[in-house]
């Protein structure tokens, strides 16, 4: 896991003006829009970005599917699907933006009200190099992951703001490389995801995936 320090201004003010149109929609904070796992989910989030509930996924072993099996959040694709009025905001930043910093596609784009979480899971269903934009309106919220050698969470608050960081997600059958990680949303928070596809660290593919991962960290860090 490596986190990333957003430098570029220009590519600052593309991912505010996100955030700003995003907000401008009336109504974006509708609970209709909310999808939650379980009654749990809503009564008790940290729970499931907590030690316990990771020592039960990793004891389940194969049976984890690599999905954020407990959540509450609102994605933008159900938010379409209720509401036309998200439609261009979906397209501009999932599919533009993607394009334009050279991503094969975008993995992921939610909001998370405050209590919105996504619960400890591996995504090794969907293994690739992944690049995240997340944004925060006042830093109070976390991401965690699973230090693999270390054997500990690695805690790290959200800061008011963008940040970035980057990793890969291995396949089940790359225990070396697997990435559990949770996150929690104390305020209003926003995350882009993209991957690089490169199918396995072994297929030949890899290397132009970490090639072009590198090239958009690199411009993310160019001031």
């Amino acid at each position: 896991m490596t986190e990333v320090i957003i430098k570029n201004k220009n590519l600052l003010s593309t991912l505010d003006s996100f955030v700003d149109d995003f907000f401008s929609i009336e109504g974006y904070d509708d609970q209709k829009y909310r999808t939650s796992s379980s009654s749990k989910a809503l009564e008790n989030p940290e729970y499931f970005c907590d030690r316990e509930y990771l020592d039960y996924q990793l004891s389940i072993g194969n049976k984890h599917t690599g999905f954020p099996e407990e959540h509450m959040a609102q994605p933008i694709n159900t938010m379409v699907q209720q509401d036309s009025r998200f439609e261009q905001y979906k397209n501009r930043v999932k599919h533009e933006f993607a394009s334009e910093i050279g991503a094969h596609t975008s993995a992921l784009l939610n909001y998370y009200p405050p209590g919105g979480f996504v619960g400890w899971h591996t995504n090794w269903n969907a293994n690739c190099y992944q690049v995240l934009f997340t944004w925060s309106r006042t830093g109070d919220g976390y991401f965690r992951y699973w230090d693999l050698e270390k054997k500990e969470i690695v805690h790290i608050p959200d800061v008011p703001g963008w940040h970035c960081r980057h990793f890969y997600f291995g396949r089940m059958d790359e225990p070396e490389h697997h990435c559990w990680h949770a996150a929690y949303a104390g305020c209003d928070r926003i995350t882009l995801a993209y991957k690089f596809v490169n199918h396995a660290k072994a297929h030949p593919q890899d290397a132009m995936a970490v090639e072009m991962r590198n090239q958009l960290i690199e411009e993310v860090e160019t001031e």
